[in-house]
């Protein structure tokens, strides 16, 4: 894959660009391997120990001496893999710690019986505007065996939708992928009125993973889905609400008392009900493997000592320039927390907000504008990394981070050695 040289900002951003809080579609969410990936701070060249070679040049040649070759591992990851794709839509229903009842719309890709005849699937965001897709089929027959699980948390005012692309290449390499509507917090929500508050859905949103794994464990009412998913090994990503939700799930602590202390009458008074404070002591799920949160949320609500205690392996994600959950106050605070030897962190220099999901490049501007105003001074604006070009490659760093630290395909581990794989991402590890 060829990618332009990097790029000079076209214009200055402004501070006074900075979002005060979260926009509709802004927040679009033992188990780890025990190989460490290494510990340099900086990926991207740089001596070897006999001081001639840099670790690309070492990766590249390991093959002479019968190792795996890192180009032939990029390349396999980047390729659709070997299995047809089915796209399904369910829905299950829970009680929520409030003792609400929650119909959660759950989105499913995975591999699919070959030669099925099935017509291709139709996307549609927030159920209006067709999304094409020249890889997923409107539900095939699903493929004969288990398959590894990935989650997907959308941010706030997004929707499950939101994780086609990388969920189309997943399936293809053989895992099944889940995503959830988190009802209260999508699209249709912030269009129709009917948004639920930050702080319910701090509660709400890793309670619906956790609720729609326990559906599949018990077979997803029956859909074959359910039967196919290899709940032993699980590996959970989402983008800004959904980087919250995804560091949540992993085991990072919730300050409860933090949250009771700034909390409105209302929000006070849903941390109050029964059962509420126990969901939030208790939102982790220890069948989360592997974490990816991406531009991730609200650093400060979490008890930050837990971030270094975290257990399963980290791969943060984030974006310099990025406005609504700027690196300054976000990703680099959790990851100076962070302390898991296998932990990574891919950041990209022109990369914003909207860096990691398609509506730049998917919708029309005039649509994304209507959701977010400030999109072109996010993500969208001719000054950032274009995300036909970051989306792929993130996909490829989350394929093998997953295979590395969910499946122990350690040589996967590579990938995260030598150069980047755009010259406009940098790759950090402890």
């Amino acid at each position: 894959m060829t990618f332009p040289s990097p790029r000079r900002l076209l214009v200055p951003l402004s501070l006074s660009a900075l979002i005060a809080g979260f926009g509709p579609l802004a927040c679009s969410d033992d188990g780890g391997g025990d190989d460490e990936v290494g510990e340099d701070t900086d990926i991207g060249g740089g001596e070897a120990e006999d001081g001639t070679e840099d670790a690309e040049e070492t990766s590249e040649t390991e093959t002479e001496t019968g190792g795996p070759d890192r180009d032939e591992l990029i390349a396999e990851l980047e390729a659709l893999g070997p299995h047809e794709v089915g796209y399904r839509e369910l829905e299950f229903t829970y009680t929520g710690a409030d003792g609400s009842e929650r119909i959660i719309p759950t989105r499913v890709w995975y591999p699919a019986e070959a030669g099925s005849g099935a017509d291709p699937a139709t996307y549609a965001v927030a159920g209006i505007v067709e999304i094409p897709t020249e890889v997923a089929l409107d539900a095939p027959p699903v493929a004969a065996g288990s398959f590894p699980t990935v989650v997907y948390s959308h941010g706030s005012g997004g929707e499950a939708l939101l994780a086609y692309p990388f969920a189309e290449r997943f399936a293809s390499h053989g895992w099944i992928v889940y995503s959830a509507n988190h009802v209260g917090n999508t699209a249709l929500d912030a269009l129709g009125g009917t948004s639920q508050s930050f702080i319910e859905m701090m509660v709400h949103r890793p309670s619906d993973v956790s609720a729609m794994l326990d559906e599949a464990d018990g077979g997803f009412g029956g859909d074959p889905i359910g039967a196919a998913a290899d709940l032993d090994n699980v590996f959970v990503f989402g983008h800004s609400f959904g980087g919250y939700t995804t560091f949540a799930l992993g085991g990072v602590a919730v300050d409860y008392d933090n949250l009771l202390s700034a909390c409105s009458p209302s929000d006070c008074a849903f941390l109050e009900e029964p059962g509420v404070a126990d969901a939030v002591a208790g939102l982790a799920d220890a069948r989360v493997d592997a974490i990816s949160p991406q531009a991730p949320a609200l650093y400060s609500s979490f008890d930050t000592p837990t971030y270094g205690t975290l257990e399963v392996p980290t791969l943060l994600q984030s974006g310099k320039l990025d406005l609504t959950t700027p690196d300054g106050t976000e990703a680099q605070p959790a990851w100076d927390a962070l302390a898991n030897p296998d932990d990574v962190w891919v950041d990209m220099p022109f990369g914003a907000h909207y860096s990691f999901i398609t509506i730049c490049h998917d919708l029309d501007p005039e649509l994304v504008a209507l959701f977010q105003p400030n999109n072109e001074a996010d993500g969208c604006g001719d000054e950032f990394t274009p995300t036909e070009e970051a989306v792929p490659v993130l996909g490829t760093y989350l394929m093998a981070y997953a295979r590395a630290h969910v499946l122990g395909d350690t040589d996967f581990t590579l990938i995260f050695d030598g150069e980047p794989l755009h010259p406009e991402f940098d790759v950090s590890m402890h």
